[in-house]
């Protein structure tokens, strides 16, 4: 699709892609020279112009060019080129593609010309070759709260409501970053009676930095350093601490098969491409894998991401 006809929908609610985890309904709010950026439920989400399939315009629309009929505009980036996106994204809580097996999201570490590194939760560092990164994201609050209330419930109704009770610091350290929007309503009843005295000049000093970055306490009065480091801050969150992961920092993506030589690695996340096993050795474009007694060789170009065991 040329750049003119891309550039005539600025503004207009379009569909990106007919299916498939790409698949977004949103306002198309800047073409690029290889990308687009699409306003959806999820923010402003960057997609490669080389992995669309097809957008479609949307003519039942009003196409106010608002977000959601709130009035509330989108804030994003319009950078060079797709690699020079994720270069300012450094540092942030990010989700590389909306799904399917190679959608991962966490705390971007690197931004090369070919490769990025990601800071997971589950696998580490995953590195992924940037020319089969199909969008990217910056994770908003909301979302990170949601992909955590699971595991930060306990903490979203003790930060905020017995945390308040027992101590207003140690409580809205905790439960801030996750439980805002799920405590502070069961707990503000119960704590503020209770504790609010005693709280206030304990806790409010020391857990508010951290608190943003955490969300699943066990109490009201440990949660300020016992807390999950899964939110936003500066400093003491989980982008701090994930800048302070090794990593490797090479020129370029085939590079990296050197470093992890001899290493069990992961080679795509899932699939039927995806497999994990040692790396051998890299030569003449691929990559060979021994894993269960089989010998695999790999072409270099059909590897998405990699990751050490």
């Amino acid at each position: 699709m040329s750049d003119f006809h891309i550039n005539s929908m600025i503004g207009r609610r379009i569909n990106v892609n007919k299916g498939g985890p790409e698949a977004k309904a949103g306002q198309l709010l800047h073409s690029g020279h290889n990308y687009i950026v699409v306003g959806t439920d999820e923010g402003a989400v960057y997609y490669a112009a080389r992995h669309l399939r097809s957008v479609g315009e949307d003519l039942q629309s009003d196409n106010n060019g608002e977000k959601n009929g709130t009035g509330e505009f989108y804030d994003y980036l319009t950078p060079s080129c797709f690699s020079a996106i994720m270069d300012n994204m450094i540092g942030q809580n990010v989700k590389i593609n909306r799904g399917g097996p190679e959608s991962r999201q966490g705390v971007l570490l690197l931004s090369t010309y070919d490769y990025i590194a990601l800071a997971t939760e589950k696998e580490g560092v995953v590195y992924y070759k940037t020319d089969h990164v199909k969008s990217v994201s910056v994770v908003q609050e909301q979302e990170e709260n949601d992909a955590n209330a699971d595991g930060s419930e306990s903490g979203s109704r003790t930060g905020r409501g017995s945390g308040r009770g027992t101590g207003r610091g140690t409580g809205r350290g905790t439960g801030k970053g996750t439980g805002r929007g799920t405590g502070k309503g069961t707990g503000r009843g119960t704590g503020k009676g209770t504790g609010r005295g005693t709280g206030k000049g304990t806790g409010r000093g020391t857990c508010e930095d951290t608190g943003r970055g955490t969300g699943r306490a066990t109490g009201g009065t440990g949660g300020c350093t016992t807390g999950r480091m899964t939110g936003k801050t500066t400093g003491h969150g989980p982008a701090a601490a994930a800048m302070d992961v090794p990593y490797y920092r090479e020129y370029g993506f085939n590079n990296l098969f050197d470093r992890l030589a001899l290493k069990k690695v992961k080679i795509n996340r899932g699939g039927p491409d995806a497999i994990e096993g040692v790396l051998t050795e890299c030569a003449n474009g691929y990559v060979v894998v021994l894993a269960d007694n089989v010998i695999h060789r790999i072409l270099t170009k059909h590897v998405k991401s990699i990751s050490a065991l």
